[in-house]
């Protein structure tokens, strides 16, 4: 397994109550949080540091309470564009 940088915008806009999110590679919960900055809509940059082992894997950004909306946008893995779901490779690049 080798050492990746994952990297994701979570977006967020509500009305009074913010919303909540987790994040998970592949089954592994990594963090679950609330919106508590300013503002009723603002996005936060995941930097996601992972050892994965070559194959598919899956990024998941799971809304938690029914408040607000989540997105996603502008997905890296290890400064390349990626998506939810990527390939690592088996030497060190990324495919």
């Amino acid at each position: 397994m080798n050492e990746h940088v994952l990297t994701v915008d979570v977006y967020a806009s509500w009305g009074t109550t913010a919303p909540k999110y987790r994040v998970y590679v592949d089954d592994n919960l990594l963090t679950e949080r609330d919106f508590t900055w300013p503002g009723h809509e603002v996005f936060v940059r995941e930097n996601i540091i992972v050892n994965l082992a070559p194959g598919r894997h899956n990024l998941k950004i799971e809304q938690v309470n029914p408040h607000g909306v989540i997105r996603t946008k502008n997905i890296t893995l290890d400064g390349k564009p990626a998506d939810h779901v990527f390939t690592i490779g088996s030497g060190p690049e990324v495919e």
